[in-house]
């Protein structure tokens, strides 16, 4: 069941549970892959592995994730992007990943909660307010973490998402090289919450 939290003339943020995490995996594949590789149809083929890779890993984290998904006024997705408050226990995509684990960070001891961010999407039509979807679901996701004085988010993104952080009052930290991952080049960052003062406007 979804529920709408921020609307706009143009689209509705809903809080989601695990019914559509389905749709979500598929959203954030296929959007992946078409922004990255232009739609071409080799990659295209291959998405549906994938997708029930992507489908498993956010079944295991559910308990703890809140799951925000964008929809166009046709009720499309056209955006979506996942907290997840870590029981410092479950394997996340960044030890799956890269092999880290966060409890090695050096400053690991003087942080109260880590959150996971994850599947950050936006589609072509919702790239016409990508500006305005970014802030939002990046300020809503990371509240709860804005409010707590140790916390700490650690995520997997994009090189153009990266590089766009500071824009957004983020400063983030990249912890080891970049793979490619999704079709495109993943970098592994972590951000304190001091660090974090992404608004709406």
């Amino acid at each position: 069941m979804e529920q709408p939290i921020i609307q706009t003339k143009d689209y509705t943020v809903f809080e989601s549970d695990e019914s559509t995490l389905w749709a979500l995996s598929e959203f954030v594949v296929t959007e992946n892959y078409l922004h990255h590789t232009n739609g071409d149809d080799y990659y295209m083929k291959n998405t549906t592995k994938m997708i029930s890779n992507i489908y498993t890993e956010e079944r295991n984290l559910y308990n703890n994730s809140r799951i925000l998904i964008v929809r166009n006024n046709k009720g499309e997705i056209i955006g979506s992007i996942r907290s997840t408050l870590w029981d410092r226990q479950t394997l996340l995509p960044l030890e799956k990943l890269f092999g880290i684990n966060p409890l090695d960070l050096e400053f690991s001891k003087h942080v109260s909660s880590f959150w996971h961010i994850g599947r950050f999407a936006i589609n072509r039509e919702g790239s016409r307010y990508s500006k305005s979807i970014l802030k939002t679901l990046i300020s809503a996701i990371t509240e709860p973490v804005r409010n707590e004085p140790n916390g700490c988010i650690i995520a997997e993104v994009d090189k153009k998402l990266y590089n766009s952080l500071g824009t957004l009052g983020i400063t983030a930290h990249q912890i080891a090289p970049s793979i490619q991952y999704l079709a495109s080049e993943t970098i592994p960052i972590y951000s304190k919450s001091s660090e974090l003062s992404v608004r709406y406007s």
